[in-house]
C-alpha cells in the first residue's frame, strides 16, 4: 500500500508541474500520466480528467459538474476529495467530462463566476474533458488540424512570444468564452484535458480565438 501511495503521490506532482507548464505557456500542450483505473469512477470521468480535477480540487473549493449524470461524478469527486458540490455559477471549479453534449458545456463556460475587480482570483477554473487535443506547429496549415481534432486556436497574450496553436475537436468552450466578453484581470481559466492525458491551459489574460 505505501508502494501503491507514493505512486500516486509521484505521478500527482509530475502532474501539477506539467498543468503549471501549460499555464506558463498558454496554447501548448503538456502531458500528465492518467491515473490507474478506478472501478469507483464514474463513466463520465475518464483517468486524465480525474486526475487533472483532483490536482486542483480539495476540501478548501466548491465544485460543480457539467454532465446529464453529474450527481454520479458529484459524488465521485465529493469522496475523493472531501470538496463540496455547488451550483455552477457558484463554483470554484467546474467539471465538464468529455461526453458532455455543446449546449451543456457552453453553459457551463458562460455560467461560470468571472471574479470582481477587487478579487479577480475568485474567478473560476473550467476543466474541459476532449476527445484529442494536439500541437499545430508554427508555419503549419491551419486548414489541416491533427485528426481527429478539428478546429485550430489561436493564442495570444502573457506567456505566448508571438502565436501559439493547438488543434481541438470541440470548440463549444471557446464560442462561449467570447461570449462572456470578460475584461483582464476578470474572467475564468479554462483547462483543456484529452483523454490521453494531453493539457493545453487557456488562461484569463489570454486572447484566444478560432483559426479559419
Amino acid at each position: 500500500m505505501m508502494m501503491k501511495d507514493g505512486a500516486e503521490l509521484h505521478r500527482a506532482q509530475r502532474a501539477f508541474r506539467s498543468v503549471l507548464d501549460a499555464f506558463a505557456h498558454p496554447g501548448t500542450v503538456h502531458e500528465v500520466e492518467p491515473a490507474p483505473e478506478n472501478p469507483a469512477r464514474p463513466i463520465a470521468l475518464d483517468a486524465a480528467l480525474d486526475l487533472v480535477t483532483r490536482l486542483f480540487v480539495d476540501q478548501a473549493v466548491t465544485f460543480g459538474v457539467a454532465d446529464s449524470e453529474a450527481d454520479a461524478a458529484g459524488a465521485y469527486l465529493t469522496s475523493e476529495t472531501h470538496a463540496r458540490r455547488v451550483a455552477l455559477r457558484d463554483a470554484d471549479f467546474i467539471v465538464v467530462p468529455a461526453r458532455a453534449d455543446a449546449q451543456t458545456a457552453y453553459e457551463a463556460v458562460a455560467e461560470a463566476c468571472r471574479g470582481t475587480l477587487v478579487s479577480p482570483e475568485k474567478g473560476a477554473t473550467v476543466l474541459v474533458g476532449c476527445a484529442r487535443l494536439a500541437g499545430v506547429p508554427a508555419g503549419a496549415s491551419a486548414a489541416e488540424p491533427a485528426e481527429p481534432a478539428v478546429h485550430v486556436v489561436a493564442l495570444s497574450g502573457p506567456g505566448v512570444a508571438d502565436v501559439n496553436r493547438f488543434a481541438v475537436d470541440r470548440i463549444d468552450w471557446l464560442n462561449a468564452r467570447a461570449a462572456r466578453g470578460d475584461e483582464f484581470p476578470c474572467g475564468i481559466e479554462i483547462v483543456l484535458v484529452d483523454a490521453d492525458g494531453r493539457v493545453v491551459a487557456v488562461p484569463r489574460s489570454s486572447q484566444a480565438g478560432e483559426v479559419r
